[in-house]
């Protein structure tokens, strides 16, 4: 204990929500150790970079960093975890001259691998991957909850599903007695965090699904809301009608879906493997607006370029696109992630991946804020849920993004705000009064 107690830590995440609630509990086992925490590298003896490999951009990045880092700091400990090892450990240790190489979810194996660093080992262990509800919970509004990881999929394209392989799932209990700790330390705003919420519950005995798990959550009294994960198309569609009567009787869950299509191509999607098409993804978002109203907000996901992507496949993604109108778009250039099928496949040349991509970033642009025009003029309650650069953001029951300026601590609280301006992807709004401390739907 007394290495540890000598011993500073800097932990980095990057990518998704679900490796930032496993940074948490990285670091709740840390603290809980002995080993203390630092908000610099200059500060600390050991490095830990929690990575991301979903996309190749996103891998260079980290390589990069972890080079920088060891040639800038050639006496620290430097120890990469996440997905990354799993994706494309070769590349890992081949350039970056690791002391430690651990999976994703590695919670208290972490401390096991630091203090064989710290012994002068070098330490390996790609078999960690486990869910667990989070330990020491901090003050705050908003909290990641991860309440499954690994997907029942196999999408052609994937590296995650290597990384995180098949599903696994807290049971309703734990989740809900985590909620029940969150609210009492404060938080008010949750995230469901998995790789695809959809499959939640599918190996718990007996089995459960996501449609249980809300409904346990939305019981739960409180000043708190809960932002829905992502989920595969298919599973939106499978429970349509159990998920619109639980946002219609609201008061807990934002007016929010993430919905990843990937393509308006059946023939794409079908090479993708992705188990949906796309009839199942436009009933789905034709229905939650007709019947929640036009203001219920759609993200979802396309991939420019994937093999087999000819230019009527892009024109049908284009033309999806104009047709549900989805308030946010994460908009991926294909390229092919170490052992999976899709980089066996044929590939588009990059100057047309790159025109498609363009085009279609162009076209999200104008529908985007066409979408937040929607807003213009709306007076209503959000929650305040950060501060950064000098302006408060919050949230609506939609999820929308609005900024605004004040001088007053207002962190946690529930404002109401008139929205003045429209951006493509916020509003500018100007407060109005302290609103009440739940979400007045309509």
């Amino acid at each position: 204990m007394g290495g540890r107690l000598m011993t500073k830590i800097y932990l980095k995440t990057f990518g998704c929500t679900l490796n930032t609630y496993d940074s948490n509990i990285m670091e709740s086992y840390l603290l809980e150790a002995g080993f203390t925490l630092v908000d610099s590298i200059d500060k600390s003896d050991i490095v830990v970079l929690n990575t991301c490999g979903v996309k190749k951009q996103t891998e260079d990045k980290i390589i990069s960093h972890l080079r920088r880092i060891r040639n800038k700091y050639p006496n620290k400990k430097l120890v990469a975890t996440g997905c990354l090892p799993l994706i494309n450990l070769d590349r890992l240790e081949a350039e970056c001259s690791l002391d430690g190489i651990l999976g994703p979810s590695p919670g208290n194996e972490i401390v096991k691998a630091l203090d064989l660093i710290l012994s002068g080992e070098k330490y390996i262990n790609l078999n960690t991957n486990k869910i667990e509800a989070p330990k020491i919970i901090r003050n705050g509004v908003t909290a990641p909850l991860a309440v499954s990881s690994g997907c029942l999929d196999k999408c052609s394209f994937c590296g995650t599903k290597n990384a995180r392989g098949m599903v696994k799932s807290l049971d309703i209990e734990s989740v809900i007695k985590s909620i029940k700790k969150y609210i009492s330390r404060g938080i008010r705003e949750i995230l469901l965090t998995s790789v695809d919420l959809g499959a939640y519950g599918f190996d718990l005995k007996p089995r459960k699904t996501y449609i249980d798990l809300l409904k346990s959550i939305k019981e739960l009294p409180g000043d708190f809301v809960v932002r829905v994960g992502m989920m595969n198309p298919r599973w939106v569609y499978m429970y349509l009608d159990e998920l619109i009567e639980l946002f219609r009787d609201n008061g807990r869950f934002y007016h929010f879906i993430h919905i990843p299509v990937q393509s308006g191509s059946d023939k794409v999607l079908s090479i993708m493997n992705r188990g949906h098409g796309v009839d199942e993804y436009l009933e789905s978002v034709s229905r939650l607006r007709e019947e929640l109203g036009k203001d219920f907000t759609i993200m979802t996901d396309i991939i420019v370029g994937h093999p087999g992507e000819d230019d009527y496949d892009f024109e049908l993604t284009l033309e999806l696109i104009k047709e549900t109108k989805p308030d946010f778009v994460n908009i991926s250039q294909f390229f092919p992630r170490p052992n999976t099928r899709s980089a066996t496949m044929k590939k588009i040349p990059t100057k047309i991946i790159k025109e498609r991509s363009r085009e279609l970033s162009r076209l999200c642009d104008v529908i985007l804020y066409e979408r937040n025009k929607l807003w213009r003029g709306w007076i209503g309650p959000i929650l305040v849920n950060e501060f950064g650069k000098g302006r408060y953001l919050g949230r609506n029951y939609a999820y929308k993004i609005f900024a605004f300026e004040s001088e007053a601590d207002l962190l946690g609280k529930f404002m109401e705000v008139k929205s003045e301006r429209v951006y493509t992807t916020w509003l500018y709004a100007v407060p109005r009064k302290e609103a009440s401390s739940i979400f007045d739907l309509h």
